[in-house]
């Protein structure tokens, strides 16, 4: 063989290498992105450290990302630290998750930064929220409470996620709806549904509310006690539990959840995450884990989803006025 044939043929293996050893958000086109970390902008034990920690497993599972994939955790403020921290985030290698809760929150606290400082990439699910009491409340199902409720609303302390969530907004709902002035609502906020619990166990609150996934197993153990859940259907989880509307309340309710990645992100790399995420979505591994958590499958993804984000940013603010959260 010709030297320049032996000087080509090193050149070309050099080059396979190279290709090699890079992937994904910049890398080489198709391969699963190396690096990639998932911030959970809340403490563990919530829906949001278990929706990133799902994520973290079948994007490696089904090898749609290079393992190893790291989840964190940023926590406070209904996620905007984590917001704050991923406005300013160079890596291309970032999604956070985040929802309705961080759309709340943004509100609630007239924070600087928005989602409109994110790049949108997926909607990924709806849940269902649960409303319990600790097993040692004198109250045996929602009537009973709600009558306990009415008497003395001030006194009545609800406890759930963080300002301006999901949680509350159904606590203030519920209130509308049953007679109670949304402005006597005495809400405690917690940077998550999991920091909830130790405050409903010790018997601190009188009732919480969370995604039915974050109580499932203290509802199962009998430490918490569910009397309602919010979707137009019973969850999978807890199928002996009614809805709000079969107890009376013409009200249903699902909390959301997606992903975003950092500011300024190029369009190849964010179509390379839609594309992404939209195969997770497609595989049986994630199907799975919707069904193993009951969620709701509601993809929505690119610029579809950013105009959601638009529209739910109304939405909220319309339901935090009516429920005396925010002027």
């Amino acid at each position: 063989m010709s030297r320049r044939a032996l000087l080509i043929g090193a050149l070309s293996t050099v080059a396979a290498l190279v290709a090699g050893c890079t992937s994904g958000a910049g890398g080489a086109p198709g391969a699963p992105i190396a690096g990639l970390r998932i911030m959970a902008p809340a403490k563990p034990g919530g829906g949001w450290h278990q929706t990133a920690q799902s994520l973290q497993d079948v994007l490696q599972r089904d090898r749609l990302a290079a393992a190893p994939v790291q989840v964190y955790n940023v926590e406070g403020a209904g996620g905007v630290n984590g917001l704050n921290q991923l406005a300013g985030e160079k890596d291309d290698k970032v999604l956070m998750v985040m929802g309705q809760v961080m759309v709340g929150g943004i509100i609630s606290a007239s924070a600087q930064r928005t989602l409109k400082d994110t790049t949108p990439i997926a909607r990924l699910l709806g849940e269902s929220l649960v409303l319990v009491v600790p097993e040692s409340a004198p109250y045996r199902n929602l009537e009973q409470f709600l009558s306990a409720w009415r008497a003395d609303p001030k006194g009545t302390v609800i406890t759930g996620g963080s300002a301006g969530g999901a949680d509350q907004i159904l606590a203030g709902l519920i209130a509308d709806r049953v007679g109670i002035d949304p402005a006597q609502l005495n809400y405690v906020p917690n940077s998550g549904g999991g920091e909830s619990i130790p405050k409903l166990l010790s018997g601190e609150v009188k009732a919480g509310i969370s995604g039915v996934g974050e109580y499932k197993d203290l509802i199962k153990s009998g430490k918490l006690r569910a009397i309602a859940v919010s979707g137009q259907k019973r969850s999978n989880l807890i199928p002996e539990i009614k809805t709000l509307t079969e107890q009376g309340i013409a009200l249903s309710y699902l909390n959301w959840r997606g992903v975003v990645a950092r500011p300024g992100l190029s369009a190849s790399v964010k179509q390379q995450y839609v594309e992404m995420i939209r195969k997770m979505r497609d595989s049986a591994t994630w199907q799975q884990v919707l069904k193993s958590n009951d969620w709701e499958d509601s993809f929505l993804a690119g610029e579809e989803f950013a105009k959601f984000i638009e529209e739910e940013d109304g939405t909220v603010r319309k339901a935090l006025k009516e429920i005396g959260a925010v002027k």
